[in-house]
C-alpha cells in the first residue's frame, strides 16, 4: 500500500491530541506535505475515542501513502496517566503502519531533538523554530504536537540513510560509538540545513 517515493509520516501520539506531519525529500530539499492534529473529545468514552483515532490514523496512511512512519517512542513519564494515553495512541499508530505494510521506526524525544536542533536537550521552542526553518515554513506549525510530528519525520529522513550506511559497516559504528553517530547526525543536519 505504501509508495517508495512517498513522504515520511511522523506521529506524535496522544489520545486527546495526536500530532501528524509528513515530509517529502525532493532532490536536496525536504518540504512539508501535510501536518496537523487529530483531536478526540475527552467527554466521549475511551473506546470510542480510540476507535476514532485509529480510523483517522488509518485514513492518513491511506491518503498520504507514506514510504515510512516515524513514531515517538514511549518512555517513562512522571505522569502515569499521560504515559498510558501516549502508549495507547502509539500502539494505534504502529498497528496502522503494520496493516498498511509501511515500515515504522520509533524515536525517543532526545533522538528527535538531536536530529532537528543539534542538541538532545533542546527545548520545545528550539525544536519548533528549527522545524520551521528547515522546512522553510512561514509560521511555526501549531499546535506544538504538529511541529513535534514534523520533527519526528525529519529525524527519520536524516537518520534513515545514516542508519543504512552504518548498518553496512558495524565495525566503524562500534569504533565510533554513540558519540560518533551523534556527530554524523549533526553533520548531516548541518549539511541539509544549508
Amino acid at each position: 500500500m505504501f509508495d517508495s517515493r512517498g513522504p515520511v509520516l511522523g506521529i506524535d501520539p496522544g489520545v486527546s491530541c495526536c500530532g501528524y506531519g509528513a515530509v517529502l525529500r525532493e532532490g536536496g530539499n525536504i518540504r512539508a506535505v501535510s501536518y496537523g492534529v487529530i483531536r478526540t473529545s475527552p467527554s466521549d468514552p475511551l473506546p470510542q475515542r480510540l476507535a476514532q483515532l485509529a480510523t483517522e490514523i488509518e485514513n492518513l496512511v491511506r491518503e498520504l501513502a507514506p514510504r515510512a512512519m516515524a513514531v515517538e517512542r514511549v518512555l517513562f513519564q512522571n505522569n502515569a496517566r499521560t504515559a498510558i494515553s501516549v502508549g495507547q495512541a502509539n500502539g494505534l499508530a504502529l498497528v496502522a503502519a503494520a496493516r498498511a505494510g509501511v515500515p515504522v521506526e520509533q524515536y525517543s524525544p532526545n533522538e528527535v531533538k538531536l536530529a532537528v536542533a543539534g542538541h538532545g536537550g533542546a527545548d520545545k521552542q528550539q525544536v519548533q523554530l528549527m522545524v520551521t526553518r528547515l522546512l522553510h515554513l512561514a509560521d511555526i506549525p501549531r499546535p506544538p504536537d504538529a511541529a513535534d510530528a514534523l520533527a519526528l519525520a525529519l529525524c527519520h529522513e536524516w537518520a534513515g540513510p545514516l542508519r543504512d550506511r552504518t548498518a553496512s559497516d558495524p565495525v566503524a559504528v562500534g569504533a565510533a560509538g554513540s558519540t560518533g553517530l551523534d556527530r554524523a547526525v549533526a553533520a548531516a543536519l548541518a549539511r541539509d540545513a544549508r
